[in-house]
């Protein structure tokens, strides 16, 4: 329903130096009619069709694997890029492993929800150091999206093949990011997010009364096994990442004890700012 849309934003960036690669995960519908069209269309389009539903994930795993440049931009089907979608992530990347820019919302007919990712995740400050990176994304939510992320091609070496049980391919990488060469965000809107009842991603249930945020229990689950990820494949680490990951691990364990929730609560207390990543708003669970 919507992937030329997208493809035609895509065709459209004000950086043009790229190859486009479509993994069709086996469709029903006529949308390997649309993208045989448009590999005719554009040189710069290949595309390739799944014998088998992989899945977004794994499916994901494979288009990335089959590109070819420096830097890898993901792209879901329903959204639409804006015109210097690439161009601003090129140019805020230099080091990291991750460029990643804000996405306004919008509704399955294009129409504005006058929101923007950072709005409904309270990303209010822009993370600045790798490692408050990391705690937002293993103590909250991870509010980096895949389809405004420019990656670095080398950063797949280490990052694939994504976890078993990781449940989205782009959470993985931003919690990964922060132990490699790192994730730089800005709040500038790259990207027209559309929010439908058919998102492979729904967003955590959050309510917002005045200086205070609610979030609805259950505890996120357990991010541990990013961490064991990590060090299984990074031997190097720094003394700093080590010892956050070491934080992880006892966090996760303590929150299997009702009695020990306490120190959790006092870890979220003490590195507040960066997991919440808001400064006018006091978080509660309920």
């Amino acid at each position: 329903k919507y992937v030329q849309l997208q493809l035609d934003s895509i065709l459209q960036q004000t950086i043009s130096d790229f190859e486009i690669i479509i993994c069709d995960d086996n469709s029903s519908d006529e949308t390997w009619e649309i993208l045989q069209k448009n590999s005719v269309r554009d040189s710069r389009i290949k595309v390739f069709r799944n014998k088998q539903n992989l899945g977004f994930k794994a499916n994901f795993e494979k288009a990335i694997n089959l590109c070819q440049g420096e830097y890898v931009a993901l792209a879901d089907q329903d959204d639409i890029w804006e015109k210097n979608h690439l161009e601003i992530l090129l140019s805020r990347i230099g080091t990291k492993s991750i460029a990643c820019g804000d996405a306004l919302l919008i509704d399955s007919n294009g129409n504005s929800l006058n929101k923007t990712l950072s709005d409904v995740n309270f990303l209010e400050t822009e993370p600045q150091a790798n490692l408050d990176v990391a705690y937002r994304v293993f103590f909250n939510s991870s509010c980096f999206q895949g389809a405004s992320m420019l990656i670095r091609r080398d950063f797949f070496k280490i990052a694939l093949p994504i976890p078993e049980k990781a449940k989205y391919h782009d959470a993985w990488f931003a919690a990964l990011a922060p132990f490699v060469n790192g994730l730089i965000y800005t709040k500038t809107i790259i990207t027209q997010h559309r929010r439908h009842a058919s998102n492979a991603s729904q967003p955590l249930q959050w309510k917002s009364l005045g200086p205070f945020l609610f979030r609805k229990a259950p505890y996120l689950p357990d991010r541990s096994f990013w961490g064991k990820a990590i060090q299984e494949r990074i031997p190097h680490l720094s003394p700093a990442q080590r010892k956050f990951l070491k934080s992880v691990k006892k966090y996760y364990t303590r929150r299997l004890a009702r009695t020990r929730k306490a120190k959790d609560f006092f870890f979220r207390l003490l590195h507040y700012s960066a997991i919440y990543t808001t400064k006018s708003k006091i978080y509660l669970e309920w």
